[in-house]
């Protein structure tokens, strides 16, 4: 019988392989694994091919007792599930010992869009952005996140070869490599224009995406957060400041002036309604703000 971590190792290659899941995911599953398994071997007394749906119900309250919030004990157990389907579907185990075991509740976060004027103002501002390469590439960052409604791991993830203008679409490559395409913003070749301009001027570029460092480089996931937190912080008084804010704020906008909900959820590259229906339940949220906010009875 082979060990704990050759197992380990197997399905995460089939999640790469197959299920086409990103390398930063394996590594998640990998730890969530690695610790389960040895909760296995030390507190429960048995294996991982060996585990039973009582060991998973004692294992959420043991992490539960170590104060790990609600939603991470979630995903650890959506994890737990996979895995042992795995083990079904190579004849390694019979049962999944953490199907049937319900999720713990969490509480729902509603997150503030950033309100168009404040976006549009971002955008505009000339004060805001320096004239240099970096200061264009931001200006393109920001606008590329909010008009198109990317996820960082995708804006980072573009090259030149993915706009088509003369279609006016981008391609993305989503999560799990699924591929979308969404239609540009109409002041999107302007900036993008005068970011290439600069970007084909820079010493040395060692990287086809089309985001690049002052050296060249591909960008990463700690500077697109840092930049964006850093130009919010200037323009906008809502809470969360964050890329995942501008994406927010695109969907709500959409759905504000009647985009259907599912032709969001494509542009997202959502694969169920239920995650888009979340951005429906902000923006009524939002109006009963607007309205204590605004109406003389409102509050």
């Amino acid at each position: 019988m082979e060990s704990a971590a050759a197992y380990i190792d197997q399905f995460l290659a089939y999640l790469i392989a197959e299920r086409g899941y990103s390398s930063k995911t394996a590594v998640a599953y990998k730890k969530e694994l690695e610790r389960w398994s040895s909760y296995l071997q030390g507190e429960a007394g048995t294996s991982l091919l060996a585990a039973q749906k009582a060991h998973v119900k004692r294992y959420i309250v043991w992490r539960n007792k170590q104060g790990i919030a609600p939603r991470s004990i979630n995903r650890t157990l959506s994890c737990i599930r996979s895995f042992y389907k795995w083990t079904i579907r190579e004849a390694l185990m019979s049962e999944n010992p953490g199907q049937g075991i319900r999720s713990m509740k969490t509480a729902k976060k509603v997150v503030m869009s950033v309100p168009a004027a404040d976006l549009k103002a971002l955008v505009n501002d000339p004060d805001l952005f320096t004239a240099d390469f970096e200061g264009k590439r931001d200006q393109l960052l920001l606008l590329l996140l909010y008009g198109l409604g990317l996820r960082r791991a995708e804006v980072i993830s573009l090259t030149p070869a993915h706009f088509d203008w003369s279609r006016k679409l981008v391609r993305v490559i989503g999560k799990r490599n699924k591929e979308r395409q969404i239609p540009m913003p109409a002041l999107l070749e302007e900036y993008y224009i005068r970011y290439i301009d600069l970007r084909d001027q820079l010493p040395q570029r060692h990287d086809p995406m089309l985001l690049l460092t002052a050296k060249g480089k591909k960008l990463y996931d700690n500077l697109v957060y840092n930049r964006v937190i850093y130009y919010l912080k200037r323009t906008t008084s809502v809470v969360d400041k964050n890329p995942h804010a501008l994406r927010h704020s695109y969907a709500t906008h959409l759905l504000n002036a009647g985009v259907d909900i599912n032709t969001v959820k494509e542009l997202l590259g959502h694969e169920s309604l239920s995650s888009t229906q979340v951005y429906t339940t902000s923006s009524f949220e939002e109006l009963i703000k607007v309205y204590n906010q605004t109406h003389p009875k409102g509050s």
